[in-house]
């Protein structure tokens, strides 16, 4: 079964999928375009990685092209998809424990099985109070969430890094602790709206107030609202953040900040009724 043949056929087992499709030649086209979307990528970009032309992305595209992808040309799709998924999931930070490069490496290999278990050797192992603690966790949930995304284990590792990140008192570096929370609000993203994206969305907003908590830092608040907007989460969210990030910076900051800047569009309801912060 050819890569894009396989991914329809998972698509048709869903039970109440996010979106429904005529045949499998509209899903492959909108699978293609929602690849680049996620990825940031041009059709001029994605040609030059599959070694086609901009016409060929152009053609893939387009559901109501009667011509067939090529084999050999979805095994480079699913190739470019997994480097992608790494690029934005993955960063060897300083300093990187052999074990966290070991992972890194088997990933790279696509040894996913061999990644999976090394990861839930570790995990197992590595005593709760080790202050790597958090970095392996959220490291075991990408060895499974890149062949198996949203799955009960990459989820329950995905919570559990978020939990030691801001349950501790250790304070990892910033690098690492963006690595974490970047690459977690990036699944979030991924995934199609649902029970699902609700329960990711509210870890990592609960998690970034607890950091807050902890460091006082406005940033994480910034972060939290940022997620409550993008999940999106429940309104009540929205007006409870705006509100502590006014109490600590100003109205008139946070007001600005929020009408300027399109990753907060949601949250601009909030100073549609001035009442609601007197």
């Amino acid at each position: 079964m050819s890569f894009l043949q396989n991914k329809w056929s998972e698509h048709e087992r869903q039970p109440n999928p996010a979106r429904r499709y005529a045949n499998q030649r509209e899903f492959e086209a909108d699978w293609i375009y929602s690849l680049r979307r996620r990825y940031r990528v041009s059709q001029e970009s994605l040609a030059v990685m599959a070694n086609v032309s901009v016409t060929t992305v152009q053609n893939w595209e387009n559901p109501r092209s009667a011509k067939a992808i090529a084999e050999h040309n979805q095994s480079r799709l699913r190739d470019i998809e997994r480097d992608l998924w790494i690029k934005a999931h993955v960063t060897l930070l300083d300093p990187c424990p052999p074990y966290i490069k070991a992972l890194y490496d088997l990933m790279s290999a696509s040894k996913d099985d061999s990644a999976q278990a090394l990861a839930d050797y570790l995990v197992a192992t590595m005593p709760s109070e080790d202050a790597g603690r958090a970095r392996l966790l959220h490291w075991a949930s990408l060895t499974h969430s890149i062949s198996h995304p949203g799955s009960p284990r990459s989820r329950s590792l995905s919570e559990a890094a978020l939990d030691a990140l801001s349950g501790s008192d250790i304070r990892l570096s910033a690098a690492i602790e963006n690595e974490i929370l970047g690459s977690q609000f990036e699944d979030l993203l991924a995934l199609p709206a649902g029970e699902a994206r609700q329960r990711q969305g509210t870890s990592l907003m609960r998690a970034c107030e607890r950091l807050y908590q902890r460091d006082q830092q406005p940033a994480y608040l910034w972060n939290a609202l940022e997620i409550v907007c993008r999940a999106p989460l429940d309104s009540q969210n929205l007006f409870r953040l705006t509100q502590e990030l006014v109490g600590l910076q100003g109205d008139a900051h946070v007001r600005h900040r929020i009408k300027t800047e399109s990753s907060f569009e949601a949250a601009r309801l909030v100073f549609d009724d001035t009442a609601t912060l007197n």
